[in-house]
Order: C-alpha cells, then structure tokens, then sequence
C-alpha cells in the first residue's frame, strides 16, 4: 500500500486515541493501536517505530500539517498524549487561508458543469463546502463557455462509464442531412469537446479509422457484455496532432499550407494559434505570412471563412482554388436583392 496512504491512516488513528478523554495513550499504546488500524484496513501487518509515531506527531503539531494542539503528560517515568483542547478533532480542522483560496479555485472550476444532468451533485458539494469550511460567496470571477442547452448532455455520465469500464456499445445515431437512423456496434474510447459540442470517439465495426459521434445526434445506446472490448491502441495526441477540431478525412494526408494574415488580426493570430505547428515565415508591416502542418478538414475551412478578408491562403493551389470556390458561393447569396 502506498506510503501516503498509510500516512492517512496513521493521522487518522492518532486522531482517534488523542482526542480521547477517557483513555491515556502512551507511545506503546499508540504504536500498537495504529498498527491494528492499518491491518484492519489494508488486511496486512504493519510495523510502526517510536520514531514513525514521534515524526507524525511533529507533523501533526507543525504549520504545515493541522496545527493540532498535542500535549505531552508525565505519569510516573511514562509519557501519554492528548489534545489539550478537548472539543479539537482533525474533522473540526479549519482550513488556512492558501488552503481556502485553492479550494475556491476548484470550486469554481468544478462548476462549469453546473447544469449537465450527470453532474447534478455539484451544486450540494459545493454548498457542503462552503459551509464546512466557511468558505465566503463564490462571485462569477471565472466563466466557461459552456452550452448547457445542448440535446443529450445528459448521456455524457452513463457514456463515461463505459468507457471506463470498456464496455462495447451497440449506437443509434442520425446525422442532420439522413432520415434514418444508422446504427453502429462501437468500442468507445474518449469524449472530447469542440466548439461547445461534445463528440465521442471510438472504433466502429466495419470501419478501419476511429468514427466520431457528436452527443446530440445518438438516440440512443445499450452495452453488449457479450461482444468483447477491442482496446485502443492509439493515443488521442497522436490521432489529433496534425487536425483543427475533431474531424479527420479519411486518406487525407497533412499538408504544408501558407495564410497570409493582415496586421489588425495578426496579434490575436499570434496569441491564440490556429494550430500548434504554427510558424511565421514571413513579416511586413502590412501583413504576417504563417505556415501550418495540417489536414485540411471542416473546421480548417470554417475558422479560414471566419476571418473573411483578413487572411488569404496561398498555398498550395488545390486548398487556395477550395477557399475561392467557397467564397464565390457565400458572395452568390447576395448577388440578388431578396425579399422574404
């Protein structure tokens, strides 16, 4: 078992025989109802030190353990140990104020799920929280872009699960442009988010490249013990390093693409890369040139068309002639004047 493991045991032990008014514990005493705790919960013999037993103590007195109140009492030649406040327990312990403010932090980290149906528990844990450690008012100092409106956030817990217990999944999927239903037999392995939508990734049968699923598109899926798990054998950082988003085209490989960006954008462009392959590989006053290493997929073409007139591909032609088309088709939408 891992030492700090036994650690926790052993303070936790110490708690119990220090707060312990009825009793007198002396270090022989300690030593042997630690031991018996630690063998009560990990089911093996443990041996504690004199030594073990002092060290935790200082730890337990220190600044950076719990600043717990132990006393030393002399009985004759023999020592025993209490709290010398008798209402102390490490469950009455307060946290410090660096202590508090981490635990803010987490707090308002873990409430970007705030809303999801999976994670309904989030709201009483936090508000145990707060209370047991008097913890003041959260306020709204960090916010997620989270869409807490999206269909099927709910299946995003039940999903985890089987994942986590490789589970194989029989799916029902509809996609926005099929009337039908498609139905697949998936190995599911991670759930990833992209642009506010949340997309599950496995290998389908049938299929010799993982399949991506975004969550408000399933209708509905079961667990087939029958049907063995078929593990992953690829690392999600290895399947993402050359894509913008979650899309991967399939025998489409990585090319070298060179964007021309105008100055007044450049600095948001240099801030928060369009991939992590970015390099400048040129720079005038006027504009900043950068090439990318990447599959050009759907969201490639979609953060392009965002930033409109403010970047230009250039190379190569087949992606550069891909953006003209694009924009000669969005332009011939209003080439008419249209009422409706």
């Amino acid at each position: 078992m891992a030492t700090n493991k036994h650690a926790i045991i052993r303070y936790e032990a110490l708690d119990r025989c220090l707060s312990n008014r009825g009793r007198k514990f002396f270090i022989e005493d300690l030593i042997l109802y630690i031991a018996q705790a630690i063998k009560d919960y990990t089911g093996s013999e443990a041996s504690i030190s004199r030594r073990q037993i002092f060290k935790d103590i200082d730890f337990m007195r220190s600044e950076a353990g719990f600043r717990s109140p132990i006393a030393s009492y002399k009985e004759g030649r023999k020592t025993y140990y209490r709290y010398s406040d008798s209402s102390y327990s490490l469950a009455m312990q307060q946290i410090n104020p660096v202590e508090a403010d981490l635990l803010k932090t987490a707090l308002d980290m873990l409430c970007r799920f705030k809303g999801l149906p999976q994670f309904d528990f989030i709201q009483e844990l936090t508000l145990k929280l707060k209370k047991s450690f008097q913890l003041e008012e959260l306020g709204d100092y960090i916010l997620f872009d989270q869409n807490e409106y999206l269909k099927n956030l709910d299946l995003l817990g039940s999903l985890l699960n089987h994942i986590q217990n490789k589970q194989t999944l029989q799916l029902s999927y509809k996609s926005f442009n099929q009337d039908k239903e498609a139905n697949f037999i998936i190995h599911p392995y991670f759930l990833k988010q992209y642009n506010k939508r949340w997309f599950l990734f496995g290998q389908c049968e049938g299929y010799d490249t993982w399949t991506n699923l975004p969550l408000d598109r399933i209708t509905k899926f079961i667990a087939l013990d029958n049907v063995e798990y078929v593990t992953n054998t690829e690392s999600p950082d290895n399947y993402f390093e050359d894509l913008i988003g979650v899309s991967k085209p399939i025998d489409i490989q990585s090319q070298f693409i060179k964007i021309k960006i105008k100055q007044p954008l450049w600095p948001y462009i240099e801030s928060k890369p369009l991939h992590p392959s970015q390099k400048v590989i040129n720079k005038t006053a006027e504009h900043t040139t950068i090439q990318l290493e990447v599959i050009p997929n759907y969201e490639f073409y979609a953060q392009i068309m965002g930033f409109g007139q403010a970047v230009e591909v250039l190379e190569p032609a087949t992606i550069r002639a891909t953006v003209k088309n694009m924009l000669e088709e969005s332009l011939s939408n209003y080439q008419h004047n249209k009422i409706i």
